[in-house]
């Protein structure tokens, strides 16, 4: 198994990672649809995604994109005494506007990316409540620049191989299309009582979202396609780590700066990394890298990143534990169930 795959053991089976495959692509698409790009019956990926997601390897989740309200999104380093880490990580991974918690090195430093609706509420943790916890050494922000991966549910392209070229390009087409420049408006109250539910579970029904909130199927219908074609909402497919057997490994590069876009795309183009973006602070390029475990790191930063030439430097964090996926509780290796 390569970098770029899936596993597939007893836990998960060619049928399921295509089922998989057709959610990152298309996370709102109706059973019936995934169905007939593979070719198998509604009711047989009905079942087999609700399996998924009943055994917390699969969810879909739904959320705000701050960055089209004008507010930064921001990736954060916490040194910690080390026996107080969990607890930090814990703590943060409880927050709605927190994603992707992670204990890395060697178990004293929390990475975990901010996601606040408002600067206020940034600044509040960021300045005050993460420096006056008192396991915590030292609190390093970095605000997110541009994301070269990891910015869409099917960017990854560690699961295109499950199916073929024609079903890819057939999901994709029934996946809604963006309008960037549309302004869906403010968030209004209905919105706010909508977007918990859809936290819960993204693929929620407009049935069920209408009989949860009382609000008419059709104005949900219409306000779920305006908020996410415009981008102020995204749907987010978390996939448990079980189901890769891969080690994560986090890198933070200096890179220069005529060779940032050449370098990140470069990252982003290959199969074992899910994520890059451009950041700002000493360092300015993070990825995560999966590799087989954390001596494959080695092969990567001799192979694929010593062919990137304007790296400059380089520091890798392997992962410990993680505790928060992009909207999903992480217990082991599995994913929380959603309450």
């Amino acid at each position: 198994m390569s970098g770029a795959s899936l596993s597939t053991s007893s836990t998960l089976d060619a049928m399921d990672a295509q089922i998989v495959r057709c959610v990152q692509i298309a996370p709102r698409a109706p059973f019936s649809a995934i169905g007939a790009v593979l070719g198998v019956a509604e009711q047989t990926v009905a079942r087999r995604y609700r399996r998924l997601r009943r055994d917390g390897l699969l969810r879909v989740t739904m959320a705000v994109d701050p960055r089209a309200m004008g507010v930064t999104v921001w990736t954060v380093r916490v040194r910690c005494r080390p026996e107080g880490a969990v607890g930090i990580a814990q703590a943060l991974a409880r927050r709605d506007d927190v994603a992707w918690v992670t204990v890395y090195s060697a178990g004293w430093e929390v990475v975990f990316n901010l996601r606040a609706l408002n600067e206020a509420d940034a600044s509040d943790l960021l300045t005050r409540m993460l420096p006056k916890a008192a396991p915590v050494l030292d609190v390093s922000s970095a605000a997110v620049l541009h994301t070269f991966v990891g910015g869409g549910a099917a960017d990854w392209a560690g699961l295109r191989s499950v199916l073929t070229a024609e079903q890819e390009a057939a999901m994709g087409d029934t996946r809604p299309s963006r309008e960037p420049g549309r302004d869906p408006g403010p968030l209004t109250d209905e919105d706010r009582a909508l977007l918990p539910h859809l936290q819960i579970d993204g693929r929620a029904p407009v049935s069920t979202l209408a009989r949860l909130t009382g609000q008419p199927a059709h104005r949900i219908s219409r306000r779920l396609d305006a908020l996410l074609a415009s981008g102020v909402a995204y749907l987010d497919v978390d996939v448990a780590r079980v189901l890769s057997g891969q080690q994560s490994v986090l890198l933070w590069l200096s890179v220069q700066p005529g060779r940032l876009a050449e370098t990140g795309s470069a990252l982003a183009a290959h199969p074992a990394v899910p994520f890059a973006a451009a950041i700002t602070g000493p360092t300015n390029l993070v990825a995560s890298v999966l590799t087989e475990d954390v001596t494959g790191i080695y092969g990567f930063v001799t192979g694929a990143l010593a062919a990137m030439p304007g790296v400059t430097g380089y520091e890798t964090a392997p992962a410990l534990r993680q505790f928060k996926q992009a909207g999903s509780l992480v217990h082991g290796d599995r994913l929380v169930p959603a309450r």
